[in-house]
């Protein structure tokens, strides 16, 4: 078992499974959320004049990105007749309403009603705190001052960073509980061999070996899980509030079957609520790649991205997999196959797993550590006194082996 957090005296972690779950306003979750940045997006994908509706936390927003590259985010509808901003015109860094042309500056303030020529009345819309950083878009939707941006340190080092996007179907507590279960990885990835031991290692070995070596130690930034596997190899794992990972993970299934790029990549897998039942992943990883490497990377990844096309989504097939309408191994040559491996074991314990019914052991250390870590902020939270000041400056924990 890790090391005790220490929690309030009456901060058990089955008095908020409730909380653990909720991403809504007005929740207990949703306000501890709401005191962090969060990733909506995908920057790439967000070209100046696009506009995008996004969801978060059980909230809806209009996305744009200005004419000059400046991204906003307002509320989703415009005062008038209600209608969707995402649908309407973005003129330089303001937007404007499709269907009776109201215009809104960058401030959210009304600069023109075509019918009402001169007269704004003081209409506005809401707008809230979005930056960029690690290829991703991020957003703060609190009440209070927007805390340090950005949320994580950037990589070191020249090459390039490559971030992907996949949605889920279930809630985003789920994921990052997976996330502190390194144990998970002998059986859920088994039939895509994305975690394999090392050469001359048994499975059995290798992964028990984890069980037995897992330390947790808090910092000021977050959660360090320190680990030996037979080697000796030592290997660190950072875990952030609310709800990210940074990690050395393999390559995912074609890109390594491709050779393409290095074999183990430093990332970070953050998860991001869009309601109570369903929630993105974002992985952001650095590839130490340059020049011509670089340039023969990216066609690579270009082409396992056409690949994806023409496969279901992670969620479709998970959907399928539960309906008795096909097999987890039907979809084996999936580009990323290790996307329907979480599927199919997450979205099976249903869209918010019951853990009132669970029968815990000793390769839940990670998660019962994670749940008395939750416990004791979301305690703090309800008392109305402050939680924990996460630091955003650091740098990861020295480690001999990027075998995760």
């Amino acid at each position: 078992m890790p090391d005790t957090v220490m929690t309030k005296e009456n901060a058990k972690p089955e008095q908020f499974y409730d909380a653990f779950v909720q991403s809504g306003p007005g929740t207990l979750g949703g306000q501890y959320l709401r005191q962090f940045w969060h990733p909506i997006a995908v920057s790439a994908d967000l070209k100046p004049g696009d506009t995008k509706p996004i969801k978060l936390m059980c909230e809806e927003f209009t996305l744009y990105r200005g004419e000059s590259g400046a991204l906003h985010l307002t509320e989703k509808h415009c005062p008038h007749r209600r209608s969707q901003l995402s649908v309407g015109y973005v003129e330089g860094d303001s937007i404007r309403c499709l269907y009776h042309g109201w215009k809104f500056g960058a401030d959210g303030a009304c600069v023109e009603r075509p019918a009402e020529p001169g007269t704004t009345s003081g209409i506005r819309i809401k707008t809230y705190g979005v930056n960029e950083s690690l290829g991703l878009i991020f957003a703060y939707i609190g009440d209070g001052p927007e805390p340090a941006f950005p949320p994580f340190p950037d990589f070191e080092g020249e090459g390039m960073v490559v971030t992907e996007q996949e949605y889920f179907e279930y809630n985003h507590f789920q994921a990052w509980e997976n996330d502190w279960d390194p144990y998970h990885a002998d059986w859920t990835h088994k039939m895509g061999e994305i975690h394999r031991p090392l050469p001359g290692q048994s499975r059995q070995e290798f992964y028990l070996s984890m069980l037995k070596t897992s330390v947790f130690e808090e910092s000021e930034y977050g959660i360090v899980r320190r680990l030996e596997v037979p080697g000796p190899i030592k290997n660190a794992t950072v875990f952030l509030m609310p709800s990210a990972i940074r990690l050395f993970i393999p390559t995912f299934n074609e890109l390594n079957r491709r050779h393409a790029g290095p074999q183990f990549r430093d990332t970070y897998i953050i998860h991001t609520p869009i309601d109570d039942h369903s929630h993105y992943t974002f992985l952001t990883q650095f590839l130490p790649v340059v020049g011509e490497e670089a340039e023969a990377y990216k066609k690579h990844h270009e082409e396992v991205a056409a690949l994806r096309a023409n496969w279901p989504t992670a969620a479709e097939a998970g959907r399928s997999i539960l309906a008795g309408k096909s097999k987890l191994s039907d979809y084996k040559q999936h580009p990323v196959f290790v996307a329907f491996e979480d599927t199919a074991a997450q979205s099976s314990q249903g869209v918010i797993a019951d853990r009132t019914k669970e029968k815990l052991g000793i390769s839940d250390a990670g998660v019962v550590y994670l749940r008395r870590l939750m416990a004791r902020e979301l305690s703090l939270l309800a008392a109305g006194k402050p939680t924990k000041d996460w630091k955003t400056d650091w740098k990861m924990p020295d480690s001999n082996s990027v075998f995760l």
